[in-house]
């Protein structure tokens, strides 16, 4: 093992434990990661901070651009209220909040539909004792991250996918190419919430006091904003949908759009700086930038040759695929999802080109595995947030996440392998 790959294993191993505790915040762990890359000459000065303006960070600041016009408009309060009309049971609203959020998720930041989807949430719970805050929050959890594998928008781990594919010269993947494994994760999750997960959701109730505490965001409907940013939003995501048609790159549909929003007035500058979740996105650039550096090093092919040792030549590469997805999954239970995805992306291309298998299945599976973060509050930020919102404990999330992890896994390892034909 030479000197690079000792140091980059190092920073893995640091930036895993750092962003999976609470010893140091978002922003520092980030920073400090490109620090070291730089300092120990693994990652040149050319190379340190060109994911920050890449087509995938672009991508995630547009979104969460226009994101924030859908929330600030009241556009996305009334599309919840519309859907919760003539809903006569607690489980009936739970199951359409389920349904709403996976929706909402497809398409923008599944952090900002949890936000936005809890507010209705909160409102329900004040109108009547009978609505448990607890049941309808972790419905919103499951749905949000289940709609988020939809699209390559759906999180920004998603879009990941795309730029080590297309950075290794191994393909790429289109706007509803997620949609081919996300759809039936959906459609499991809400049988599985319907007639599992509500019972063993949590049933307590919260304070009065709890609940004001939450109520925060402004949903005030205005008329026109809405109608207007439905519009932009609307046409954002149809020209995504059209890419490999008009020739628009994605990240450039969602730019076009936020430039819209902005002088247009709907969203001025200083609310469009405030729409962007500034942690997240210096997170998701520096994983890139340690992405890269375990390629580069040599580090990733080290790893996925250890673990491939583990299982001899002979072993069926669906069966060593599996393994490594189950992995994934215990691992982001305990770190953020987006930085497991990051993590394990590059690990990931070098399982594939060793098993000679298809890279997109790899992906596909490593984003599936690394995104399926329900059983504990740190595995996604929303699952905190929520968690704060509703009064939700640890052990609510393990009842409701385990058997849903398992249930995803099953329909994950049987479908990958007959979708992108692994062989």
């Amino acid at each position: 093992m030479n000197t690079e790959i000792l140091i980059t294993l190092v920073i893995l191993l640091c930036a895993v434990v750092f962003y999976s505790t609470t010893w140091m915040n978002m922003t520092a762990t980030s920073l400090l990661i490109l620090a070291a890359l730089y300092l120990s000459g693994i990652v040149s000065v050319s190379e340190l901070f060109v994911n920050l303006v890449n087509s995938s960070t672009l991508l995630v600041i547009f979104m969460f651009i226009i994101s924030g016009s859908l929330l600030k408009s009241g556009a996305s309060a009334f599309i919840g209220k519309c859907l919760l009309w003539h809903a006569v049971s607690e489980k009936q609203i739970v199951m359409r909040l389920l349904l709403l959020s996976m929706l909402l998720s497809a398409f923008f930041s599944n952090m900002a539909t949890a936000a936005v989807v809890a507010t209705f949430a909160v409102g329900i719970a004040k109108s009547s004792k009978a609505y448990r805050l607890p049941k309808m929050t972790m419905s919103i959890a499951v749905g949000s991250i289940l709609g988020g594998m939809l699209t390559i928008i759906g999180v920004s781990g998603n879009v990941m996918v795309r730029t080590f594919l297309e950075e290794a010269g191994a393909g790429t993947v289109g706007f509803w190419d997620f949609g081919k494994i996300g759809l039936p994760l959906c459609i499991t999750g809400y049988i599985y919430m319907y007639f599992i997960g509500y019972r063993l959701s949590p049933s307590q109730s919260v304070t009065e006091s709890a609940i004001n505490d939450t109520e925060k965001q402004d949903n005030v409907y205005r008329k026109g904003q809405c109608i207007f940013t439905l519009m932009v939003f609307a046409s954002v995501v149809i020209c995504m949908m059209l890419e490999n048609i008009i020739h628009l790159p994605i990240h450039m549909a969602a730019f076009f759009g936020s430039l819209v929003l902005i002088v247009s007035r709907t969203v001025t500058e200083k609310e469009a700086f405030s729409y962007v979740n500034w942690p997240t996105t210096l997170m998701f650039a520096s994983l890139l930038t340690l992405g890269a550096a375990i390629s580069k090093s040599g580090a990733a092919p080290l790893i996925s040759d250890t673990f491939l040792r583990l299982f001899g030549e002979e072993t069926n590469k669906t069966f060593i695929l599996v393994v490594f997805f189950v992995f994934i999954v215990i691992i982001t239970q305990f770190m953020s999802n987006g930085a497991t995805a990051a993590v394990f992306y590059p690990i990931g291309l070098s399982v594939a080109q060793q098993l000679n298998v298809s890279p997109v299945a790899a992906l596909m599976m490593v984003c599936v595995a690394a995104g399926s973060s329900f059983a504990t509050p740190m595995a996604t930020p929303l699952n905190a947030y929520l968690m704060s919102v509703s009064g939700c404990r640890f052990s609510d999330y393990m009842k409701v996440g385990v058997p849903l992890l398992l249930l995803t896994t099953i329909v994950c390892v049987i479908l990958c392998p007959l979708i992108w034909r692994i062989g």
